[in-house]
């Protein structure tokens, strides 16, 4: 290992910074739907549900592809840190749970109830998920570039992208993009192969763009 080239991490960062908007956006993008428009109800609960099996994927390529390395290879002191990740994951998952169950009732009856009840629990997700991202970039990230190769970093980024469809891909890509600064947007060209990225920025793009703006057409609390 000691001759190849080590990770670098740093398009977590992008990747991270698409969940923060998304996820922060999502309270008042559910609040913002009509009660009782079936309609739009089904573009925004469908958004939600994605956005929670995009989140599950990364932590869940983390908890198989990270965490054994980070283990096995960082000195015993780190052990705490690691147990502190596995637990906010286990915390956060538990949450996502809950907001995918009101996401498919939510979205089966468009009633205001339901509506209300799913914002509540985006709202409740969001101070765990923002201090489990602020502190896996403070502190993981470092040792993600210290003890795992380019190779096995590019690995958990492939494994992340393989548990969601090719169009979904296109789509994530495209939203990693959006607001990302030039240096995220090149750092994320790294992590992905030259054909993803050649041929899949301009179509997630548009992709995204697309999606944004069923999302405005549906809610009046769309701010992505």
């Amino acid at each position: 290992m000691h001759n190849e080239k080590m990770a670098d991490s740093r398009d977590m960062i992008g990747a991270h910074d698409a969940m923060r908007r998304q996820f922060g956006a999502m309270p008042a993008l559910i609040a913002g739907v009509p009660a009782g428009d079936a309609a739009s109800t089904e573009v925004v609960a469908d958004h939600v549900l994605m956005m929670v099996d995009f989140l599950h994927a990364h932590h869940t390529s983390e908890d198989d592809h990270v965490w054994p390395r980070l283990r096995e290879r960082c000195p015993d002191d780190v052990e705490p840190l690691i147990e502190t990740m596995d637990q906010q994951h286990a915390f956060i998952d538990g949450e996502l749970d809950a907001l995918a169950e009101g996401g498919r009732r939510w979205r089966a009856s468009a009633d205001a109830t339901d509506r209300e009840a799913v914002a509540a629990v985006a709202e409740r997700l969001l101070p765990a998920l923002f201090e489990h991202l602020a502190l896996e970039e403070e502190r993981i990230l470092p040792l993600i570039d210290q003890h795992l190769t380019e190779r096995e970093w590019k690995a958990v980024v492939e494994a992340s992208f393989g548990k969601v469809t090719f169009a979904r891909r296109l789509l994530m890509l495209g939203m990693a993009l959006n607001e990302a600064s030039e240096e995220q947007a090149q750092l994320l060209r790294a992590a992905v192969p030259a054909v993803v990225w050649y041929v899949g920025r301009p179509i997630g793009t548009r992709l995204y763009r697309a999606h944004r703006e069923r999302l405005s057409s549906a809610s009046r609390g769309s701010d992505l």
